[in-house]
């Protein structure tokens, strides 16, 4: 059997499964099993498929159908100019958390700031990512900052797992350094309080009552603990943003990912906290408020 007509089968089948991204989806399951890509699909229709290949791209697309995040299927995710791998117990990580990143790096490219003093990393800067889950964020600020030493945090020991094979994979262990455990619990005792220049958090934000709305292949398949903020929403948003001065250098700054609703909240709650200088919400692409930057004093 040719390519072009499994592909169509598998479009097909998606299609009817209710899968927006249809055809899209059937082109890079069937680019992987083949070990090429879209392109190398394109050029080559007529490929013949033989009965084994055949028998794993109809699987690949029976998970597809039942909802199953297409980056788990592929075993890996794009994120800012990175592939991950990630699967079930992770995560995957979004386009929108790629502002995240980009705030990071613009606080720690102030030079007005300074370096952090001493610490187990003197003369280098130092950054904190939390609920790092595959450990996109971590990966993306070491990949960018050659000079950067990242210390990433997660508390759920099978996205924890993958934090540690994506580090690996692109060859960041002498700067990344995973730990497992809740937020700042597992960094007692590393020499970093009060010596961060830099802390990023990607934290559950969502109310539990808005789980149960989530689209299938969310609220089914990826983790709830990635997922779940407490009643509102900020219930571990408000621990990060309680904690973070404490590992913050003077001028240190911390960037958080938000719920699209929890802006007015935010704003509030820095302001009322003389640890923190400044506070400031940042949109997203979509025009939603989605990002927190504020500066310890």
């Amino acid at each position: 059997m040719t390519a072009r007509i499994l592909l169509s089968g598998a479009t097909a089948a998606l299609r009817s499964a209710g899968i927006a991204t249809a055809r899209q989806d059937a082109e890079l399951l069937t680019a992987r099993v083949l070990g090429t890509t879209r392109l190398g699909l394109s050029l080559e229709p007529r490929l013949t498929i033989d009965a084994a290949r055949g028998n794993a791209l109809r699987a690949l697309v029976e998970r597809r159908a039942r909802q199953e995040p297409l980056q788990y299927l592929l075993g890996e995710a794009e994120f800012a100019g990175l592939t991950l791998g990630v699967g079930p117990g992770v995560f995957v990580p979004r386009p929108e958390t790629e502002a995240l990143v980009e705030r990071a790096l613009a606080a720690l490219a102030d030079g007005s700031r300074g370096p952090s003093a001493g610490g187990p990393s003197a003369g280098s800067p130092v950054a904190l990512d939390l609920c790092t889950g595959s450990g996109a964020v971590a990966c993306a600020l070491a990949d960018r900052r050659a000079d950067l030493v990242v210390w990433a945090v997660e508390r759920e020991p099978a996205a924890a797992a993958w934090a540690h094979a994506n580090v690996a994979r692109l060859g960041l262990g002498g700067r990344v350094t995973v730990m497992e455990g809740d937020l700042f619990a597992p960094l007692a005792g590393q020499g970093l309080a009060g010596r961060c220049d830099v802390i990023a958090a990607n934290p559950p934000y969502l109310a539990e009552s808005t789980l149960a709305t989530l689209p299938a292949e969310v609220g089914e398949w990826e983790p709830r603990a990635a997922l779940d903020g407490g009643p509102d929403g900020t219930q571990v948003v408000a621990r990060i943003l309680d904690g973070a001065p404490d590992w913050l250098r003077p001028g240190g700054t911390l960037v958080v990912e938000i719920g699209e609703d929890q802006g007015a909240w935010i704003r509030a709650r820095i302001a009322g906290d003389p640890r923190y200088e400044t506070g400031i919400v940042h949109r997203d692409f979509r025009g939603c408020e989605r990002t927190l930057e504020a500066r310890r004093v």
